[in-house]
């Protein structure tokens, strides 16, 4: 819907409903049946593609504030903890050269925040993801997870590079693919069926279900922590070129941009 005028039958296609449930939810009728998750639904898709059916709104979507928003989710592992706080760092020094400060949002502190022009998630499952954007009207970007909604942009790594570069480096032989334990169950599944074998660690003492002397790892963290013994391929998940495609999809995001491609993969 780029370049053209978003109009109510739009946003009513997009949320799945009738353009009589928009014109309730707008004009905030109370009077009428309409579910939670419905409203929320609606508010969202209103918000994504930027419907201001009055002035107030539009000035509500122009209003920038150059605050990001880094939710995770919880854990009690020393090394998925470890690997939150590099990369929020990591996209906090990415972000902070573009005049944007980073906070973090702990999965304790799950609430509204307005200050934010949008908020980035960081390896969330999707009923996490859900309870957020439940307490938001920003828009939220799923990074390194898998939502599968097509309202929101997801950032995730394209499995496939790493899949050609461990092949390249084991011309051929076995090797199994080491990554952090993850709370997202369609992660853990598109990640299983691309690669032959796949170890999950969620503390230092899980290498030891190692069953190959190839390992294929893209964590920045879990390289540390990998027993010299080992025949390493490090492919890294972030990379310069990711970090720029996250600011390219928050910048769309917080302009309220309509989404054409919500699935980025580098």
């Amino acid at each position: 819907m780029a370049g053209k005028k978003v109009t109510i039958k739009d946003v009513a296609r997009e949320a799945g409903v009738s353009v009589a449930t928009v014109s309730y939810v707008v004009n905030g009728r109370t009077d009428l049946k309409i579910s939670d998750e419905t409203r929320k639904r609606v508010l969202q898709v209103i918000n994504l593609l930027n419907y201001s059916p009055n002035q107030a709104a539009k000035a509500l979507a122009s209003k920038r504030k150059s605050q990001v928003g880094f939710a995770i989710s919880d854990s009690s592992s020393i090394l998925k903890i470890a690997d939150q706080m590099h990369v929020m760092k990591t996209i906090a020094a990415f972000m902070g050269d573009k005049n944007y400060d980073v906070f973090l949002i702990p999965p304790s502190r799950f609430e509204n925040y307005g200050q934010a022009d949008a908020l980035i998630c960081y390896d969330l499952d999707k009923k996490t993801f859900a309870s957020l954007g439940d307490c938001n009207f920003a828009p939220l970007l799923a990074f390194d997870c898998y939502i599968n909604d097509s309202l929101f942009f997801q950032i995730n790594t394209n499995l496939n590079r790493l899949k050609a570069a461990a092949e390249k480096k084991f011309k051929g032989a076995p090797y199994q693919y080491v990554m952090l334990e993850t709370p997202n169950t369609e992660k853990k599944e598109f990640t299983n069926n691309t690669f032959d074998s796949v170890i999950y660690i969620d503390n230092p003492s899980d290498f030891d279900k190692l069953s190959c002397d190839n390992l294929l790892v893209s964590s920045e963290v879990l390289l540390d922590f990998v027993p010299k013994k080992y025949n390493v391929c490090y492919e890294p998940d972030i990379t310069t070129d990711k970090l720029e495609l996250l600011y390219k999809a928050y910048e769309q995001a917080a302009e309220r941009i309509p989404i054409e491609n919500h699935n980025l993969c580098i």
